[in-house]
């Protein structure tokens, strides 16, 4: 379980389920993957996605792939439940 408090940031998040593998590479950043990966994929592989605001909380369930991407300057920590 994953839960994440957004504290004056903004962030994108970029969530797959479980059954669905992302086409994220480990050595690339979340903007890199947005810039070059993001454009090229079909809709139908496209992550779901949504933009925290400051003060709201994204929970997200165990094993789901995610990225984030900080619009701002910011301080960031998260929590694993389970």
């Amino acid at each position: 379980i994953g839960v994440s408090p957004s504290r004056r940031v903004f962030q994108r998040w970029f969530l797959y389920p479980p059954d669905k593998t992302p086409h994220f590479h480990p050595n690339e950043t979340t903007l890199a993957w947005l810039q070059h990966t993001y454009p090229t994929l079909p809709p139908a592989e496209r992550p779901l996605e949504c933009t925290l605001h400051p003060g709201e909380v994204l929970y997200f369930p165990d094993r789901w792939w995610h990225a984030t991407l900080n619009l701002d300057t910011s301080v960031f920590i998260s929590t694993f439940l389970g």
